[in-house]
């Protein structure tokens, strides 16, 4: 997902709209950043556990693991929508995903 963030930020700055939107594309990396560190403590809790002897319930990994990627679809979603009404940003035809997209 990073790759595209760099794809998205070469793509605003060739069309001369990166200018003053710097601030998005930093938000959603962080926002990226936040999601990498939940999965991290996560998978350092699940460590933790299984050297003390612990098995974790399958149930809950699954939903844990299927939260996550929810979640991860979900930003890259709004990161694309978002660059997409960006890069489109005063085209007549465009049909824009969100209303306050300046």
């Amino acid at each position: 997902m990073r790759k595209e963030m760099e794809r998205f930020k070469q793509q605003l700055s060739e069309q001369g709209k990166l200018q003053g939107r710097e601030a998005v594309l930093i938000a959603f990396d962080h926002l990226l950043d936040l999601l990498d560190e939940h999965e991290e403590k996560h998978r350092l809790e699940i460590g933790a556990r299984s050297t003390n002897g612990e098995k974790s319930k399958g149930e809950v990994e699954s939903a844990i693991r299927a939260e996550t990627e929810f979640f991860r679809n979900a930003v890259h979603t709004v990161i694309d929508r978002t660059v997409a009404d960006l890069v489109h940003r005063g085209d007549k035809e465009w049909k824009k995903f969100y209303d306050r997209i300046e």
